[in-house]
């Protein structure tokens, strides 16, 4: 113990004996340890953690291209979709989605911007997610007019107060009607 409180006087003064040297020292290890962090962070979050789905290494994800753009990952049309759909002979089921939607909901209180996603009805089944309260889309509800909307845990409560009854209520999102059926 005695030879490491030496040592570190021992360091302390060579450190102010030259005060540039320590700050360059300082900023290389914060630098090194920042980029670390951040690196493992990712290298976790994308290849070493499973997705929060049952059989997630059986999930899979199709992206377009669209050369004439320039553009490598591009988001497939509705009308591709249905054709990959119709076609498919390799996956036991697929499913749709839009990500990232700005909605204007309304209807309940103050209106409120809110992310949502547009999806094929069999999303969550796909996904092996089922709703705290309610019932999941039926496939009849994949149709361009209907209207029926799925909440996250958080908007249900903040905007409906964990109230359970609020399945089936009318509300807006951009101005057109929809009802609730799950939570």
């Amino acid at each position: 113990m005695n030879g490491i409180l030496q040592d570190l006087r021992y360091a302390v003064r060579q450190l102010r004996k030259s005060p540039g040297f320590a700050v360059v020292a300082v900023l290389t290890l914060a630098v090194g340890i920042g980029a670390n962090t951040t690196i493992f962070s990712v290298i976790d979050a994308v290849l070493l953690k499973r997705l929060p789905f049952p059989q997630a290494d059986r999930l899979v994800a199709l992206w377009g291209v669209n050369p004439s753009r320039g553009w490598a990952d591009n988001p497939i049309s509705p009308r591709w979709f249905v054709e990959w759909q119709r076609q498919n002979h390799v996956f036991s089921d697929m499913a749709s989605f839009q990500p990232m939607i700005s909605f204007n909901l309304s209807g309940t209180g103050m209106p409120e911007e809110v992310a949502g996603e547009a999806t094929t009805p069999n999303l969550l089944t796909l996904l092996g997610v089922r709703p705290e309260v309610g019932r999941g889309f039926m496939v009849e509800e994949g149709k361009p007019d209907s209207r029926v909307a799925v909440l996250s845990h958080g908007l249900w409560q903040r905007k409906f107060g964990s109230d359970r009854h609020a399945i089936g209520k009318q509300i807006l999102l951009n101005g057109e009607p929809n009802w609730l059926c799950q939570f």
